[in-house]
């Protein structure tokens, strides 16, 4: 029972996530002046920092289930792909930009490498893997 409670709770949160995503980008774009619609994009906002606290709350529970090979193999995994978007983040600065050679970006590789590396944390259980 509880499983399926959460699954819903899962699904609505989503869903809840797509509708305000597609309305904030529809007020933004369509330039929208209003008081309400000021108060939406504000609420939404405070709305995906609680619900990336959650995802990264929920990662943190189910690393703590993993065995410790598959954390150290993960932790490989993520520095690996770290490494990798890093240097095609610099080299197309080279290539692209190269006045914008002596600031390195962290933010973009660092989130993305996070996200490919435990994304699956986020759908499954424990005992699932």
């Amino acid at each position: 029972m509880e499983n399926k409670k959460e699954k819903w709770i899962t699904i609505i949160l989503y869903l809840v996530f797509l509708i305000g995503l597609l309305v904030t980008m529809s007020i933004v774009l369509t330039d929208i002046d209003t008081p309400n619609s000021i108060r939406f994009v504000i609420g939404f906002v405070i709305f995906l920092l609680l619900f990336g606290l959650f995802q990264m709350i929920l990662i943190a529970i189910n690393v703590k289930k993993l065995p410790g090979f598959d954390i150290k193999k993960r932790i490989f995994r993520f520095a690996g792909t770290f490494v990798f978007l890093m240097a095609v983040s610099y080299i197309s600065n080279y290539l692209f930009w190269p006045e914008r050679l002596d600031n390195l970006d962290f933010g973009a590789p660092l989130g993305l490498a996070l996200g490919i590396t435990f994304y699956d944390l986020l759908f499954t259980k424990g005992e699932e893997r």
